[in-house]
């Protein structure tokens, strides 16, 4: 979303737990669902690892002209000998924007980030009622660079785009247009998406972030989806 500014810092949050969990993660447990490479998200983006728990998908944007993302990723994972099951989301959600689904690693994860997601949704609207579209954490190897660029798809304008730092990693650079800075640990950005961005990691560690869109009042959707509102708990409810 172009917010108008590069970035805004919305909250402090307590990132600890995921920083021992997540550092305890080995490469192999990292590349074990490569979903955002697979059929998600390409171009500047492949330097980047990535755990994917909730993401939107549509038609449009596949090369192959895939109608359904099960498609997309089995013929990926054919492609590399790899077995595609694991890969395949659980449920669909629909909205007045897009398609969000969600993947095994929510079931995962989702305990150690629901505090957080709420204290970021807080801190966007007073009275949020919103859909979450993406919730991933993306890891950036040391010297990894993510070339500059603007989002394209068409959700960019709309929905919130969210890094929540969790690495201590001074060295990694984020550059929004003119703006150069660096993120620190529990600090939750609203980033600008929509101006031109980039990273370079150059410190001598991986950088991980926990990367949210938040699409704030859609529409409408169906069926009822993962709301995300500091007065409730989430909810999860199966597509058909």
């Amino acid at each position: 979303m172009d917010i108008g500014v590069p970035y805004r810092e919305l909250a402090r949050v307590d990132v600890a737990a995921l920083q021992a969990a997540l550092g305890a993660l080995t490469d192999e447990d990292w590349d074990a669902r490569p979903i955002r490479r697979a059929s998600l998200s390409g171009g500047p983006h492949v330097a980047a690892d990535s755990i994917v728990m909730r993401h939107e998908w549509s038609p449009a944007v596949s090369a192959r002209k895939f109608q359904t993302l099960s498609e997309s990723l089995l013929f990926w994972a054919q492609r590399k000998g790899r077995d595609g099951r694991a890969m395949l989301p659980l449920f669909r959600e629909t909205n007045s924007e897009c398609d969000v689904y969600t993947f095994p690693d929510w079931i995962t994860w989702q305990a150690q980030i629901t505090e957080i997601v709420s204290a970021t949704v807080a801190a966007i609207s007073p009275a949020p009622r919103g859909v979450l579209m993406r919730a991933l954490f993306v890891r950036l190897p040391a010297g990894g660079v993510v070339d500059t660029h603007k989002d394209q798809q068409k959700t960019a304008a709309k929905a919130h785009r969210i890094h929540v730092c969790i690495s201590d990693t001074p060295g990694c650079k984020y550059t929004i247009e003119d703006t150069t800075f660096s993120m620190t640990p529990g600090v939750v950005y609203d980033f600008n998406n929509c101006w031109t961005h980039g990273v370079r990691n150059e410190d001598d560690r991986d950088r991980i972030n926990l990367m949210l869109e938040y699409l704030p009042n859609p529409e409408w959707v169906h069926p009822m989806p993962i709301v995300f509102d500091p007065a409730r708990q989430a909810t999860l409810t199966p597509a058909d």
